[in-house]
């Protein structure tokens, strides 16, 4: 049986292990994390690190609100909004784990966060090279086309879904 789970400070090293090993394998769904020193460097920007799981954690998301110091250009898109938000900068599951149901109980409780705190969800998808598993499952959820960056290397569309009264 999986349990979400919110983590809190201070983090065993072992999940911290497991949450970057999880992101390494779903490249380039996600993107690199170069260190464990690097991941606490998110973990230590986001509001939320929620993470999946059963004898061993299955997968995570890391959620960030507005007003943070991270160099994102995707997350700079709607930080400059000047709107509050609860930003997924990852989510990934471990493979073994895909196709169980899991984005979506993540995603049910990340909604029903972002409506205790009034505030739009915020993510990007690559279109370039395309993950339309991704694109669906958001759809899927209602999320909302609010634009578009083209990058050297890949594309992305920026999705919302909309909760904020």
């Amino acid at each position: 049986m999986y349990n979400l789970e919110f983590l809190q400070n201070p983090y065993a090293s072992e999940d911290l292990e497991a949450i970057r090993a999880i992101n390494q394998e779903n490249i380039p769904e996600v993107s690199d994390i170069e260190s464990i020193e690097r991941l606490k460097q998110l973990i230590e920007w986001s509001s939320h690190l929620i993470v999946v799981r059963e004898s061993e954690i299955a997968g995570f998301i890391i959620l960030m609100r507005e007003n943070q110091e991270y160099e994102s250009l995707n997350y700079d898109f709607f930080n400059k909004k000047d709107e509050p938000f609860l930003y997924v900068d990852r989510i990934s599951i471990q493979e073994k784990h895909q196709r169980k149901g899991l984005g979506k109980l993540i995603y049910n409780k990340v909604i029903e966060l972002g409506k205790e705190l009034d505030v739009n969800i915020t993510c990007e998808v690559n279109t370039v090279p395309i993950n339309e598993p991704s694109l669906a499952f958001h759809a899927g959820f209602g999320f909302e086309e609010v634009g578009t960056k083209d990058y050297d290397d890949h594309s992305v569309v920026y999705l919302t879904k909309f909760l904020h009264s």
